[in-house]
This record gives C-alpha cells, structure tokens and sequence, in this order.
C-alpha cells in the first residue's frame, strides 16, 4: 500500500514536467510562428520579437546580436524553440517571408541578414533550426546565404534518412549546372559533407557521390575539383 502511495506521489510530482515537454512538442508539430511569441513570458524574447518583425534593418541587425549574445552565453538552449523560430523568420527576410511597398517591390530583401542568421541556427542546433536551413538550400537565391546555411548544415550534424544530404545535393547539382557556378559555396557544401560524414560515421546517399563527382569534373577551380576527390575518398574510407 505505502508502495503505490509513493508511485503516485511521483506521479504528481512529475506531471509538471511532463505537460511542459509535451506543450512543446505540440508547439513544434504545428510550426509555431514568430507572430505567436507575444504569449511568451520571456521579456527578452518579447524584444528579440520586436525587434525582428520591425521593417527597421538596424533593429534585425539588433536581434541577431541579441540572440547571438544568448548562444554564447549557454542562455539560448533554455528557449530553443522560441530562438530558432525567430532566426528562421530573419533567414526567410525577403524570400520566402516578404515585406511590400507599393504593391510589389520588395522592402525586406537583406541577404546579409539572413546569412547571419543561417549562422546563429547552425550554431543553436536542433530540428527546427535544421529544417530552417533546408529551406534556405531550396529557396535562397544568393550564394553567400546558401554558403553559410550548408556549412550551418554540417555544424548540426544531423542527417534522419538523409533529408539533409538530399537537399544539399540538389542544391550542388543546381549550381553545378550553372555556367558560372560559385566556389566559394562548392567549398562550403564539400566541408558540410565532411561534417555530416563524420557525426554519422559515413554517407550512404547515392545523390550526394553523384553530386561531388559532378563538383570533381565541372566547371570550378583546381582546388574545389581537388577537394571534391578528397572527401569521396574518405567517404569510402569510411565504409
């Protein structure tokens, strides 16, 4: 009898606990917004918000350094989500998330914004800041950005059923088949697949050997051509 008055005990004790992670998980599930961080207790995050929604540049410019501040400080990890929601709002400035003037030129289009906060979510890690960079991969027209979210991308190191590898080849093949392809973002690409290689103990995705063989035979210089042969060896190195 004492038994179950103490298992029951527990119980209550850990309930709390309990409907907190599930509040979140069903917060993720149904892609909590920016917009919805007002309900937030957090003061901090409440500015951070405002401060990212504002048309001002000077005031996103803020917010990143808000948040980068609370990734350097451990603090960010306490309110993963809400950050990592905020920094794909910022990531999505002008692209996919679009502020008009006069009925179509678009006021918000700040690629150095959203490298910077393709940066901070490789740095903040998690699902929801993976998902983020994925999209970048497939909706980000600038190289500079595509380049800081791939390498984000390798940072995090996740890789479920090779979602992530998959969205990096194709973004490879994309710019591969362009006359004049970027190597800076070829580089970065070959370095995130190094990354992921190494946090999963290899690669077993056929689109991505085809990709570094188009990177080793196309239109770069020497040293990405070079570099591309290098990780297909170690990618075998590593069956």
């Amino acid at each position: 009898m004492k038994g179950l008055i103490w298992i029951v005990a527990v119980a209550l004790i850990m309930s709390p606990a309990v409907a907190a992670q599930q509040a979140e998980t069903e917060a993720e599930q149904r892609q909590y917004t920016i917009e919805e961080l007002y309900l937030s207790q957090d003061i901090e995050l409440q500015i951070i918000r405002s401060q990212a929604l504002s048309e001002n540049r000077e005031m996103k410019l803020l917010a990143l350094q808000s948040i980068r501040s609370m990734i350097e400080s451990g603090t960010a990890a306490q309110n993963n989500l809400s950050v990592a929601v905020v920094l794909e709002s910022l990531a999505s400035e002008g692209t996919t998330r679009r502020v008009t003037s006069g009925g179509s030129r678009i006021v918000n289009y700040h690629p150095d914004i959203r490298r910077e906060a393709a940066g901070l979510l490789g740095e903040l890690g998690g699902e929801r800041a993976k998902n983020a960079l994925m999209t970048i991969l497939r909706d980000d027209p600038e190289t500079m950005v595509l380049s800081e979210a791939v390498y984000a991308l390798g940072v995090i190191g996740m890789n479920d059923e090779n979602d992530v590898t998959n969205h990096i080849a194709r973004m490879m093949t994309r710019q591969t088949a362009q006359p004049a392809p970027d190597n800076n973002l070829a580089f970065a690409s070959l370095l995130a697949i190094e990354k992921l290689a190494a946090a999963g103990g290899g690669i077993s995705d056929p689109m991505i050997i085809d990709a570094l063989l188009e990177v080793a035979s196309g239109n770069y210089i020497r040293e990405v051509r070079l570099k591309a042969v290098d990780v297909i060896a170690k990618l075998r190195g590593l069956r």
